[in-house]
């Protein structure tokens, strides 16, 4: 999710009081694996193929019960992801249980089911904080081969000028692939044009049934260091190379939360660590008492070996979800990312 309101006096409070009494303020809920586009990189698992069985999703009953666990453990902010979000059959009537108990509502979705009267009815929501589009390429031949769902460029951008001319908040991430490489500066220029804010995103990281397609997709290394020196250098600052215990760890398990389409629990949605699972437990008491979220709260720099004595701190957006995906561990590294990291402070340093 991101960050609620840069330069609001009040929520940076509430974020840095989240982190430091370890409050769920930000929690991802995943209503569906279900999706009607096939991205070529998506992380939950390659739609090319059968679905891998899982566990069913969780009832309606089970989210508002979540939803009301969530509401009393201090959330305030709910980000509906999938899959498609909107693909759910209840996704509506999920929408007005969020409102019912004034959670501020993030949409990610992939855009292709914002139709006329669906953009009505989201900028009738009350809590509705912010919608998140992702982009594939600047021109539909380019979206649509890694989507493959021919029209879905066309059906996105309309849906987000739909949500902006509603005066629905709406922003668009930008996830720069090799297949889309050459597009980066066209992909910005879009989101400019529409005046529309926007991110950019190169991470990639294998998918969470334990396969690595999605990977191949990924940017190389001469690739990113063409964009990093070219569309992409405004984007790119230096850190602190000396971070402390506090600077080195994230919102994860601290501020920030996720529960899967099935009821897991990972402390994000980037990162999926099973701490448990509401349908046992409910989602406070996994909060307050798994094992997995007290290791990670009681982490320093120390423990993070192969980054720890690293000299690209400065440099680097290490993130703990490629490492738990790529190996399972959360203090482990994704060479991609030091490699990014090396890229990163070789073009600073020019």
């Amino acid at each position: 999710m991101r960050d609620a309101a840069p330069g609001c006096e009040i929520l940076d409070a509430l974020h840095e009081r989240a982190f430091r009494e370890c409050i769920p303020l930000q929690v991802s809920l995943e209503l569906t694996q279900r999706c009607n586009i096939r991205c070529t990189h998506c992380y939950n698992f390659d739609r090319g193929e059968a679905r891998p069985s899982a566990d069913p999703e969780l009832t309606f009953d089970e989210i508002r019960a979540l939803l009301d666990d969530l509401r009393a453990a201090g959330t305030l902010f709910v980000a509906l992801t999938g899959g498609e979000a909107m693909m759910h059959p209840r996704f509506w009537d999920i929408l007005d249980e969020t409102a019912a108990r004034n959670f501020a509502v993030y949409l990610l979705s992939n855009g292709t089911l914002l139709t006329e009267s669906a953009c009505d009815r989201l900028a009738s929501s009350p809590n509705l904080w912010d919608v998140g589009l992702s982009v594939y390429g600047a021109r539909p031949a380019t979206h649509d081969a890694v989507t493959r769902a021919p029209g879905s460029h066309r059906r996105t951008l309309d849906g987000a000028v739909r949500l902006r001319d509603r005066g629905v908040p709406t922003a668009l991430k930008i996830v720069v692939l090799q297949a889309n490489a050459g597009e980066a500066a066209d992909m910005i220029a879009l989101a400019e044009g529409l005046g529309l804010p926007y991110l950019v995103d190169t991470t990639i990281t294998g998918r969470y049934d334990g396969t690595s397609g999605s990977l191949a997709t990924r940017v190389d290394s001469p690739t990113l260091e063409a964009l990093y020196r070219g569309p992409l250098r405004p984007l790119l600052s230096e850190g602190n190379a000396h971070p402390g215990d506090e600077d080195f760890r994230c919102m994860c398990a601290r501020g920030n939360a996720a529960v899967s389409s099935t009821g897991d629990v990972w402390p994000c949605i980037a990162a999926p660590l099973v701490a448990g699972n509401i349908r046992r437990q409910p989602f406070s008491a996994i909060w307050k008492e798994s094992p997995v979220f007290a290791r990670i709260r009681g982490l320093r720099r120390a423990d993070f070996a192969a980054c720890d004595p690293c000299g690209l701190k400065a440099w680097c957006r290490r993130s703990p979800g490629p490492a738990v995906v790529l190996h399972g561990d959360y203090t482990g590294i994704d060479p991609w990312t030091c490699r990014e990291a090396e890229i990163v402070r070789q073009v600073l340093s020019e």
